[in-house]
């Protein structure tokens, strides 16, 4: 079979041009791998990738920036694959074997290749065929402009999953990596990012599918908002445009000043500073906004309590945090972060800080699901318990 890697990428992932930072080392050294191409969007300083790609010996295509799916596919076209292997640029730390293991399910006849949700997918890759990837662009034309299309449209493989269409199995895959692998790996990603926080783009507010657009849909008009490390502020501006006043906290003075010089709505406000802040705002807010926070903080519990003491009586926490699987790591690959959470772990330190819990999501691919499927995070919409 004729396999073809597709690295989706763009010129903030670029930290370096040494090949060996990326996954095109890995990949290039894949015996399994006939042809590499960069699939970018053409934002930013995207022309960087035409000097990367020759320095790397890969091929480089431009395309749509929120339509995943038609850059993936466009990017395949020329080459004629029989199978398209899709990977984010900065994974370095690829598991090819679980790659391989992957391409052979394919081989026995399916589309797809889902991997089983106790399986840390930035490990993987994303494994179909090129004749599934087509038929999913297509289909995709003639669903509707809304948040659900437009997540598959961001993530075709999710697509896969919930289209009658397309033939996938599940890959259960209960193998770990030694204690040796995933400290070197973290100590590369400290040495790569030390100066970042989190292996994530910031928020962009244009963006028609993230994570503050689902959350916009709990918010109320008369809302008086606290959106706790707010980053670069992206995130603060879309709520801003359901909520009555939105104020974005993060410790960085760096993401504030840049939030400040970005934004300018009368119902928006930044400060700098930590949830030690949040003493300061005794019951003042309608909801408070933690999405992808409280996995870095020290004490859970304690910045728990002080987001309880901060909103009003009928006020609501809404929480996102990363979900731990047990394979192949079973700890966070992200050195830091302080921890992850399972069901379990979160449901008991919501309880202890005071939370009653209203709803419960799981996070899929950006697509909100049942919490029982959550693959990549939990998102929770919490109250304070009144006894």
């Amino acid at each position: 079979m004729k396999i073809l890697a597709v690295i989706q990428c763009i010129a903030e992932d670029v930290h370096s041009s040494n090949p060996d930072n990326y996954c095109i080392s890995p990949l290039k050294k894949a015996d399994f791998i006939d042809n590499i191409v960069l699939a970018v969007p053409k934002l930013g300083n995207f022309s960087i990738f035409n000097r990367l790609s020759k320095k790397w010996k890969v091929d480089v295509f431009y395309g749509s920036n929120y339509n995943v799916a038609e850059r993936v596919y466009n990017a395949s076209k020329k080459y004629s694959p029989d199978l398209v292997i899709r990977v984010l640029l900065r994974r370095f730390y690829i598991d090819l074997d679980l790659v391989k293991t992957m391409i052979s399910k394919i081989k026995e006849g399916y589309d797809y290749v889902n991997l089983d949700n106790n399986v840390y997918n930035e490990v993987a890759a994303d494994v179909s065929t090129f004749k599934a990837l087509k038929l999913a662009v297509k289909l995709l034309k003639k669903l509707p402009n809304n948040y659900l299309s437009n997540t598959f449209r961001f993530n075709p493989w999710r697509f896969m999953e919930c289209s009658n269409k397309f033939k996938i199995t599940t890959l259960e895959y209960n193998k770990k990596w030694s204690k040796t692998r995933i400290n070197k790996t973290q100590q590369k990603i400290r040495k790569l990012f030390e100066n970042e926080e989190d292996s994530t783009q910031p928020v962009d507010q244009n963006e028609p599918v993230n994570r503050y657009r689902f959350i916009s849909k709990f918010i109320k008009k008369n809302d008086v908002i606290l959106d706790i490390a707010c980053g670069k502020g992206g995130g603060s501006e879309i709520l801003s445009h359901f909520a009555k006043k939105v104020y974005g906290i993060d410790y960085n003075p760096n993401y504030i000043s840049y939030a400040k010089s970005k934004f300018h709505k009368p119902n928006l406000k930044f400060l700098h500073g930590t949830d030690l802040l949040l003493e300061g705002f005794k019951s003042k807010f309608d909801k408070v906004i933690s999405a992808h926070t409280m996995e870095h903080v020290n004490d859970d519990n304690l910045f728990l309590q002080r987001i309880r003491n901060c909103l009003k009586s009928n006020g609501k926490l809404i929480l996102e945090v990363p979900r731990l699987t047990p394979y192949p790591l079973g700890k966070p690959l992200w050195p830091h972060h302080k921890r992850e959470y399972t069901k379990k772990s979160l449901e008991h330190v919501l309880k202890k800080a005071g939370f009653a819990i209203e709803q419960a999501f799981g996070a899929n691919r950006r697509n909100y699901v049942n919490v029982k499927n959550a693959r990549d995070s939990f998102l929770y919409i919490c109250k304070p318990n009144k006894n």
